[in-house]
């Protein structure tokens, strides 16, 4: 199997990084959207939405969407990202995190308007909110012991948060220090820093 992706696409490193917690065989495929590589046919056979990341080579054929590319591995075996006993937990912060973390702070770090900036600390400030509330009783990650599929979306959106100069609250802030203890999520994170930098001038404010 191969997983579709590029280091700096948010989705693309949740599903990534769920691939490296799992351990699992699976090569990785860089993509240039830059270079039109999600508009060519081939990929849009695959995914026709055009968007990545992308599981290419599976029995059941291409899978598109991260979480549905992990719940597809977590099905397989062995269940890593969705602990028994945690699965519904799990899945709501999954949820989340992808709609009240990862998508306000992706949309400021193309758009840098005072607008969308606005728009993105009230909904990091209610969701944060809510992290700040579940970690209060020190637990290390969203489910316990053990990163989950809950804790993904949340650590790349806590980490584009600080290259964005969006602050988060403590609770949050020590949560991310926990979450990039692990190797493979400060993988994800170092691989995604030189494109940070390299699309700085594309994510400037109209003049």
């Amino acid at each position: 199997m191969r997983l579709h992706y590029h280091p700096l696409s948010s989705y693309s490193r949740k599903a990534a990084i769920g691939i490296g917690l799992r351990g699992d065989d699976i090569e990785m495929v860089t993509l240039n959207p830059f270079a039109g590589d999600l508009k060519c046919p081939e990929f849009l056979a695959a995914s026709p939405f055009g968007k990545m990341p992308v599981l290419m080579g599976t029995p059941e054929g291409s899978i598109s969407e991260s979480t549905s590319i992990l719940e597809y591995l977590e099905e397989r075996g062995p269940r890593v990202l969705l602990p028994l006993g945690q699965e519904r937990r799990a899945r709501h912060f999954d949820r989340l995190a992808d709609l009240y973390l990862l998508d306000p702070i992706g949309d400021y770090f193309w758009n840098k308007t005072d607008a969308v900036r606005t728009k993105c600390e009230t909904r990091l400030g209610q969701a944060s909110a809510v992290w700040e509330r579940e970690l209060a009783d020190g637990r290390p990650f969203i489910c316990g012991d053990t990163i989950t599929l809950g804790d993904l979306s949340a650590a790349i959106a806590l980490h584009y948060a600080e290259t964005e100069g969006v602050p988060v609250p403590g609770h949050m802030a020590a949560y991310r220090a926990r979450l990039e203890a692990n190797p493979v999520l400060a993988a994800s994170r170092d691989a995604a820093v030189p494109f940070v930098a390299m699309t700085l001038p594309r994510r400037q404010p109209a003049a």
